[in-house]
């Protein structure tokens, strides 16, 4: 089955526009990106937030930051979530705190644009949280 949802993107100028995605609720996981200018573009992976991260790095190279909580440096998938979930849900982490369930959360719903990273960012600071929690007294 695939759910239609809308999200908001922002480009290198600052503008903002309503992009439309497909989204598969089950297997096969894939985000189709359809365009308001009538094309389309379809990212597969092994779950969700791995092809939710392969469009945005396709869009970084245009300047162009999608509007959701999957876009946020500190959320990270977790092996059961994206077994439970096809990497749909996510937790919001932070420094030096175990992964929460009251922290999980959406990769599609809506993040302010304060709050929006790079793919890289996001990988860092996954890097840097796992250390925290791997290293604690």
């Amino acid at each position: 089955m695939i759910e239609h949802r809308k999200i908001e993107a922002i480009t290198e100028n600052g503008s903002a526009k309503n992009i439309i995605l497909e989204i598969s609720t089950q297997y096969p996981w894939f985000v189709n990106i359809i365009h308001p200018e009538k094309w389309a573009r379809r990212y597969e992976a092994p779950d969700l937030f791995s092809a939710f991260q392969t469009m945005r790095l396709d869009f970084e190279k245009a300047g162009i930051c999608f509007l959701c909580i999957g876009a946020r440096p500190d959320v990270m998938a977790s092996g059961m979530s994206r077994n439970m979930s096809g990497g749909r849900k996510v937790y919001v982490v932070r420094h030096g705190e175990q992964a929460d369930r009251e922290n999980i959360v959406d990769i599609f719903d809506y993040a302010p644009p304060d709050r929006i990273g790079t793919v890289k960012q996001q990988q860092d600071f996954a890097t840097r949280w796992l250390a925290s929690i791997t290293h604690r007294s």
